[in-house]
């Protein structure tokens, strides 16, 4: 009797017609077309192969049951064989089939960095413009960031949080708003603050998103990950990211305004890593901690994590500028630019691509196209209730969860929709600038620096100036190699 059921790190969803299939260990994600019949009774549970056949056999009228299970069995071939669905005669077989983290095995360049918008596969069973078509009518909300707090252990110099209230999102709040991300079709949840392990039910939080099967990724600074939090994350299966400011505890401690910071992050992301927790190191660099970053990401690699550095510090939220005070200057970006471009040292890639390759469109062109993601498939909510549209943007309210439901605060919140129709159109001075391929439209950066989402703020037209030079530079180099005998 071969039984079937759905990997443990393998999730699941359908939007419309698509059936979206994203497996974590291997990075990897496929969507599908008219699949939902085959996948309907692929579950977490395990169901005898031969029964799902009768099943989807009784949907299909006028068609022979042999032809059913032939197809039902080459379209599962492929996913046994990438471990997305496991295959076996009892459940001890399949468990050990099922796969698993480890940092001991070979992994994609990029982990815990899943694509969980379809309408960004690059390639696939569906056409591209199929799932654009559907999705631009069809806005689905695939994110969420839930900051469960306020409150935090540190007092970082960059931070872009005004301030330090001791606000929890009540656990009714989040239970029901989770109970909403799920109904929507949701996958992946952040769960962030302040320092979200202030929240007196963090363990329960967790496990309640694990129950309603999200992917549950944790924003934290480690400080307060106790042995105990830390097999609660291996258990749920939880993904984390920690900055790490330098591999020198003043410089650290320095910038978060913690004694001891520095020794307590570093042992928790070795406990992490020896309970085989993944784990992301983000550095993001400053005056402070200027070239630090070689060091922490080399730490990083020590332990085989993923680490990225990441310069681009922003205002507050409310549009107090006075962090960006420990902002690198151009002469010191460009250094780290210089770094990226000509070294491969990795950053995090929402902010821009730092070796640009296309042809820039034409202004006309880029006038008609979305320039920033805000609204677009991921959302945010803020410990008091609010909806806000990315992280750090939280100048602007879409609604609060007390007075909405979240089906609403995403498809008719008139300050939803007011986000998601912005345009190129929207950024004269970004059309017109022979740099815009080398930058990227933040709403939020502009907000929080300048006041007006549609006034660019002039350091990141800067630095795109910068960026631009650099690639020029490398490619010019790259070209004069190629002429050499």
């Amino acid at each position: 009797m071969t039984m079937v059921r759905l990997s443990k790190n393998a999730f699941v969803r359908q939007y419309g017609p698509f059936t979206y299939v994203l497996e974590r260990i291997k990075n990897r994600d496929e969507v599908f077309m008219d699949a939902e019949p085959f996948m309907r009774w692929i579950t977490r549970e395990a169901r005898e192969k031969g029964e799902i056949v009768e099943r989807i056999w009784g949907l299909f009228k006028g068609v022979d049951r042999e032809t059913v299970e032939r197809d039902f069995e080459e379209f599962l071939a492929p996913l046994v064989g990438e471990g997305v669905v496991l295959e076996g005669e009892s459940e001890e077989e399949m468990a050990a089939k099922d796969p698993v983290f480890s940092y001991d095995v070979e992994k994609p360049k990029t982990m815990d960095t899943h694509r969980v918008d379809p309408t960004e596969r690059p390639d696939g069973e569906v056409p591209q413009e199929l799932l654009e078509a559907w999705f631009a009518k069809h806005p689905t909300v695939f994110q969420l960031q839930m900051d469960i707090t306020q409150a935090c252990t540190e007092r970082c110099v960059h931070c872009y949080i005004p301030e330090y209230n001791p606000v929890f999102l009540p656990f009714g709040d989040v239970c029901r708003v989770l109970d909403e991300f799920r109904a929507q079709g949701g996958i992946e949840l952040t769960i962030s603050g302040g320092e979200c392990m202030l929240h007196p039910d963090f363990e329960r939080i967790l496990r309640y998103a694990r129950e309603k099967d999200l992917i549950v990724g944790v924003l934290s600074n480690l400080t307060l990950c106790t042995d105990e939090r830390v097999a609660l994350l291996r258990e749920l299966e939880a993904t984390v990211q920690v900055s790490l400011y330098s591999m020198d505890p003043e410089t650290h401690d320095a910038i978060t305004k913690r004694p001891g910071s520095w020794a307590a992050t570093k042992q928790a992301i070795e406990k992490l890593r020896e309970a085989q927790v993944p784990c992301r190191i983000s550095c993001p660099t400053m005056k402070p901690n200027y070239r630090d970053y070689l060091g922490v990401l080399e730490y990083a690699r020590s332990l085989r994590m993923d680490a990225q550095t990441d310069f681009i510090i922003m205002g507050k939220q409310n549009c107090d500028t006075s962090n960006l005070a420990c902002r690198l200057d151009l002469a010191e970006t460009r250094s780290i630019l210089e770094d990226i471009v000509f070294r491969s040292v990795p950053m995090q890639s929402e902010y821009f691509d730092p070796a640009k390759k296309e042809e820039m469109l034409p202004a006309e062109e880029w006038k008609k196209r979305k320039v920033c993601g805000a609204c677009v498939s991921s959302v945010c909510l803020e410990a008091n209730g609010d909806y806000y549209p990315c992280p750090g943007f939280g100048g602007v309210v879409l609604g609060n969860c007390r007075e909405h439901d979240l089906k609403w605060i995403w498809n008719e919140s008139p300050e939803t929709l007011r986000i998601r129709s912005v345009t190129g159109a929207s950024f004269p001075k970004c059309a017109a600038c022979g740099d815009r391929d080398y930058c990227s439209v933040c709403m939020c950066r502009n907000f929080n620096e300048t006041g007006d989402m549609f006034e660019p703020a002039e350091h990141f037209c800067r630095v795109a100036k910068l960026n631009h030079e650099i690639v020029d530079e490398k490619q010019r180099l790259m070209m004069e190699a190629r002429k050499q005998p």
